[in-house]
């Protein structure tokens, strides 16, 4: 403890040094303790189900998808899978929709799962409070039940808990909330990460399960006692070949499992590595600083370490003050860190939201405190072992016959511009990544979305389904609300449509064009389908490149054929840039539907997607069930959403119990399609800056260091003649020789890294000449900046006041 003490009064008298040396081993420690917490929670941490090793997911594959596709599966499908696998204790199906449910204060609209009644025991999990979906709630005689989230328990029902056993009003049927789900309930499938607000028994009507083109149930299952993997997924794909022997419409396609856990990191697997990666050369950096930091005091104190060896010290008693200096920086910096972690695992999980559910509820874990502990103890020994074991090996004569501290021997010389060099070499590689991540996001940016944004907001709507019967909902609810909303003074135009734009969701269907023979569906091309109102193409102003749009006249009269307008990816792809108008295409096997119209594309999967085909119908002619709408609207005015409480007012007069809900700007949505780019250049760019500022500390610190220690050779060459110039050039030069030796080992090192970012760069080249450039040039330029201070400093060397120092 005395030598704590002792070290931490040593520090107080060297300012500089400390508070250089803890910064930077706090922020080095605080990135790695928060990206390591991110990396726990989606890579480590065991899913909250029973035995979750044995849990998998169940998906189809199709030509188009290759094998590794996540594509869901019809129910007719999911009945005879589930029927004849053995090697599956029990396979469930999972489906999303929306509810509207009816409270005293009003309609809400919440999101859906419906689950079959086996889900929750395949899971292995309880209710907070009643129970949960059950086997028994499958049945079609069976009253209707609900199980509310636990977010949605508290939030919209103040967490009453005389809920429970109660009847409320879903989608127009009285349904009895039978119990609430236990806190923060995710199911990955897949990519996605499946929350709902309100969930309900999965009930099959007769004419799904002979439906096998109407794909859109996930499957989640449980391995069978002693079962594989690989042994259930060769049964499902047995079974599968079989159903598709049966169903010769289906050829092409398969089943494929996986693990429920790998399959939903799997996406963000790699990218978490990489920046781990990234964080551990910026805790490289700062480590390294702080041993040179070390070093260079270590230096400075040779001649004490040189009296305490003449006095008699063993090598262990000369080391200590070193080795205890070295653990007060690493305990305040470790500390420190500690308190950086918090903050940054807080805006990581900010950042990650809106497109790496797996985040969700980040935190700091125990486990990863105790990595954080590990970590600092490990920097500790490296930064003050390799210091204090050189400063042990001095020979006490040559030391006290050094004068004034020692000076700075060859090889300590030699160690400090190595550090340097490798400091500057990481910190090129960081910075080469967020300049090709960079340009990639700035290219999103730049991706033309094909409809004029400004003044756009989207919105949903929702009625009770129960009150319009016979498909009612878009004659005498919809189509009025879209006149009642076009008088208001400050709406320019409004429509509907079954997916808004740049939403990475839709529906799509193979398709057959008229002459085309009935062969394999399944490698016929894949069309997205979208359904809207006529005025929607004057909402997003897309220009008409031929035909005609859809109209009032486009609705479900029989004498009304069935039309579509298309877009360009559509032609492009099928017709060759061809005029289609005109042409036409199976919707069943004896009638058709005519394209009449070509418009501009959408982006509407997002930035980073290509615009993919696609075909627009009448909610009239391909929508009448609906009784949920998404809303385009487009105002006159700045501020889109400025209007919300006019279109609300608008709506509930035609319907009081219509929902409103997911009021967004246009670019609000854009930019939470960018969520996760914006994640990759954050933390990239966040780490790639730190990492520039520690590598030029270090240079800074050491080139002053050498300055101060040729104080007498920079007086004799001043006593000599040596102009400024000449000094500064002197200096200058040592330190450029560093920052190039760097450079030129970073871009070796950056040839191999960034080929593993490829999928972070939405199509910029891993070896971007002006990504590599521009990085290259800023650290040349930030490193001569760097040896600016040290050289001026040389200039106002007094050759008499040094020459007397010594």
């Amino acid at each position: 403890m005395m030598e704590l003490r002792s070290a931490a009064r040593g520090l107080m008298r060297a300012p500089t040094v400390a508070v250089s040396a803890i910064l930077c081993l706090a922020l080095g420690i605080g990135a790695t303790t928060a990206i390591s917490s991110a990396i726990d929670r989606a890579l480590v941490q065991a899913l909250p189900f029973r035995a979750p090793d044995r849990l998998v997911a169940v998906f189809r594959t199709t030509p188009q998808s290759g094998p590794q596709g996540t594509w869901p599966q019809s129910v007719a499908n999911y009945l005879d899978l589930a029927a004849g696998t053995r090697r599956l204790s029990a396979l469930a199906a999972i489906s999303q929709g929306t509810a509207l449910v009816t409270l005293k204060g009003g309609a809400v609209q919440a999101s859906q799962l419906y689950v079959t009644g086996n889900l929750f025991p395949l899971l292995g999990i309880a209710a907070e409070r009643g129970r949960l979906i059950g086997p028994e709630d499958d049945r079609t005689d069976a009253p209707l039940t609900a199980v509310l989230s636990d977010e949605f328990w508290r939030a919209t029902l103040g967490a009453d808990p005389t809920i429970v056993g109660r009847t409320v009003i879903i989608d127009g049927d009285p349904t009895t909330i039978v119990g609430i789900a236990p806190r923060d309930l995710r199911l990955p499938v897949g990519p996605q990460m499946l929350k709902a607000d309100v969930w309900m028994a999965t009930r099959f009507t007769a004419p799904q399960p002979g439906t096998r083109r109407n794909n859109f149930l996930q499957l989640v299952g449980r391995l069978a006692p002693g079962a594989t993997p690989e042994a259930a997924e060769t049964e499902l794909r047995t079974l599968f070949q079989g159903i598709v022997a049966a169903n010769p419409e289906l050829r092409g396609e398969n089943v494929r499992l996986a693990g429920m856990q790998p399959e939903s990191v799997q996406s963000i697997r790699t990218p978490l590595l990489l920046l781990f990666g990234a964080v551990c050369m910026v805790l490289l950096i700062a480590a390294t600083n702080v041993a040179g930091l070390l070093l260079a005091r270590g230096v400075q104190r040779r001649r004490e370490q040189a009296v305490r060896s003449a006095l008699g010290a063993s090598r262990w008693d000369a080391m200590r003050p070193a080795l205890a200096e070295s653990a007060v920086v690493t305990v305040v910096g470790a500390t420190l860190g500690l308190g950086l972690a918090a903050a940054g695992v807080r805006t990581i999980g900010k950042l990650a939201a809106a497109r790496m559910p797996q985040l969700e509820g980040l935190g700091l874990d125990p486990r990863v405190l105790l990595f954080a502990v590990a970590v600092s103890a490990v920097v500790a020994v490296v930064c003050g072992a390799v210091p204090a074991w050189r400063g042990a090996s001095v020979d006490p004569q040559d030391a006290l016959r050094g004068g004034r501290g020692g000076g700075i021997g060859r090889s300590q010389h030699r160690m400090l511009r190595t550090l340097v060099v490798f400091e500057i070499a990481l910190s090129l590689v960081l910075l080469i990544g967020a300049g090709l991540v960079l340009k990639g996001f700035a290219q999103l940016l730049r991706n033309d979305p094909g409809f004029e944004t400004a003044h756009v907001m989207t919105m949903r709507v929702a009625v009770p389904a129960a009150a319009y019967t016979n498909q009612r909902a878009v004659p005498r609810f919809l189509e009025p609300a879209l006149d009642a909303m076009r008088a208001i003074p400050r709406v320019e135009s409004v429509a509907a449509i079954s997916a808004p734009p740049y939403v990475n969701w839709g529906n799509n269907s193979n398709i057959r064009y008229e002459g085309q023979p009935k062969d394999d569906p399944t490698r016929q091309p894949i069309v997205e389908q979208r359904t809207i109102t006529p005025g929607f193409f004057d909402v997003t102003k897309q220009r008409l490149i031929a035909g005609r749009l859809l109209n009032a006249s486009d609705d479900e009269r029989p004498e009304a054929p069935a039309v579509v307008v298309v877009n360009q990816a559509l032609v492009k792809r099928d017709f060759h840039g061809e005029n289609p108008v005109g042409r036409r295409f199976y919707t069943s096997d004896t009638s058709f539907a005519t394209i009449v119209g070509v418009v501009s594309d959408i982006r509407n999967m997002g930035p980073a997607t290509d615009p993919q085909p696609e075909m627009y119908w009448t909610y009239r002619q391909s929508g009448l069930g609906s009784s949920s709408f998404p809303l385009v609207i487009r105002v006159r005015g700045e501020d889109p959403t400025a209007v919300t409480g006019e279109v609300r007012a608008a709506l509930r007069r035609i319907d009081s119990q219509a929902a409103v809900s997911q009021e967004r700007a246009m670019p609000d949505v854009m930019a939470k399609a960018l969520g996760r780019p914006r994640f990759y250049f954050s933390l990239l760019g966040t780490f790639a800056g730190v990492a520039l500022l520690l590598a030029l500390a270090g240079l800074y610190g050491v080139l002053s260091y050498v300055v101060a220690q040729r104080t007498r050779e920079l007086g004799i060459r001043t006593a000599l003649g040596s102009s400024s110039v000449g000094l500064v050039a002197l200096v200058t030069r040592d330190g450029l020789a560093l920052v190039v030796a760097g450079v030129v080992l970073g871009l070796a090192g950056g040839a191999g890294v960034t080929r593993l970012m490829e999928f972070m760069l939405y199509g910029v080249s891993p070896l971007d000449v002006v990504a590599w450039s521009g990085a290259a040039l800023l650290m040349i330029a930030a490193g001569a900046l760097a040896t600016l201070v040290p050289a001026r400093r040389a200039t106002r060397v007094d050759p008499t006041i040094a020459m007397r120092a010594e």
